[in-house]
């Protein structure tokens, strides 16, 4: 199993401030986006991790490696990546759906078959779809749905796509509400 941290920020300043020069070093590392809204404001560290413990070691490394934080944290959660959907090409945008927790059993299970067997289908051919990545948070019963695309125009097709899907005759709608929130950002580093 693979993992992720998400880390965000309503403060986060320009650049990606040697983050993916020092993060990229530490013992586990398998990815990271840095995320900014496009007021430049707030902001999205996620990271990928090849373990919890690596996941959950990264902030005390990169503190040994580069000092103190630049940045105040307002929310810093790891968690299992539980789908990673592979697309094509350089992510310029992302999409980050959140679904708080805790979720009923039902609303969990639900959410993961529509997942699985409509929405990963559908999206899976779709041109400038870059990554999609499904994180799970045990401990607090919650998703996080994170696409990667090639263009703020690819965002609005992934959406117009999971909203135009039919919900089937087994489905419960209302135990398929969406997220919680949705926030559009750009990409400002990858590595």
């Amino acid at each position: 199993m693979t993992y992720a941290r998400i880390q965000t920020t309503d403060n986060r300043p320009s650049g990606s401030f040697g983050l993916t020069e020092v993060i990229s070093g530490h013992p586990g590392f398998a990815g990271l986006f840095l995320l900014s809204e496009p007021s430049g404001q707030a902001g999205v560290l996620l990271t990928l991790w090849k373990s919890r413990e690596d996941a959950e070691l990264a902030s005390e490394r990169t503190r040994t490696a580069a000092g103190p934080r630049p940045i105040t944290l307002t929310s810093d959660t790891v968690y299992e990546i539980e789908d990673d959907l592979p697309g094509r090409g350089t992510a310029t945008a992302a999409l980050v759906g959140w679904f708080d927790g805790p979720l009923s059993p039902a609303r969990i299970a639900a959410a993961r078959r529509r997942g699985r067997e409509v929405i990963h289908p559908a999206l899976g051919p779709l041109p400038g779809r870059v990554r999609s990545l499904v994180l799970w948070q045990p401990a607090e019963q919650s998703f996080v749905v994170v696409h990667l695309a090639s263009s703020a125009a690819v965002l609005d097709a992934i959406g117009d796509t999971v909203r135009s899907l039919p919900v089937a005759e087994d489905e419960d709608l209302a135990l398929l509400t969406g997220p919680d929130r949705m926030v559009k950002y750009q990409v400002v580093a990858e590595g």
